[in-house]
């Protein structure tokens, strides 16, 4: 995966984030949201109606939310019956993604460095699946692995900070 397919674009996508994700009324959204319904500001066309007012309109969350690029990917690989399952599966894919690239450009030790390099071909395969390989990954087990190797890189770097949250939610 090139460090491009990790940036989000909203032009390049179907609005997914605003149908698959779930949010609750709070300072970052102004109303309650569940997973599967499309926002009240998604138009016939997929796309945001208030784009350019995100923050003035109460939906700070959407403004800062960062797909990785699993957004625009989604909407070029998968048909739309597809696509918000196979999102909130490759949303998480693309933050590990991101996270172990950057701790390979940060890695001072090659052993590490191969072990990174080896998890991020695995991850990066993950996205040639299709929809019913996606459905039997062991995310929390991708999750696990990459985590173990960034807090070993952080050790590497002479940090001992706190443990970085599980990107998997619980069902």
């Amino acid at each position: 995966m090139r460090p491009a397919d990790l940036v989000p674009d909203c032009g390049s996508c179907a609005a997914i984030c605003c149908v698959a994700t779930s949010f609750e009324q709070s300072e970052d959204f102004a109303f309650d949201k569940a997973a599967g319904t499309a926002c009240v500001y998604v138009t016939g066309d997929c796309r945001c109606a208030i784009h350019h007012e995100l923050v003035d309109r109460g939906m700070r969350g959407c403004a800062v939310y960062d797909c990785h690029g699993a957004g625009p990917y989604v909407t070029r690989a998968f048909g739309p019956g597809e696509r918000d399952e196979a999102f909130l599966i490759l949303r998480v894919v693309h933050e590990l993604v991101w996270l172990v690239s950057e701790a390979l450009s940060l890695c001072p030790t090659s052993d590490l460095r191969a072990e990174l390099a080896r998890e991020l071909d695995t991850l990066d395969a993950i996205r040639a699946e299709r929809i019913a390989s996606l459905r039997e990954l062991d995310l929390a087990g991708h999750d696990r692995r990459a985590r173990s190797l960034l807090r070993r890189v952080g050790d590497a770097l002479g940090g001992r900070g706190r443990r970085p949250r599980s990107l998997v939610v619980a069902k």
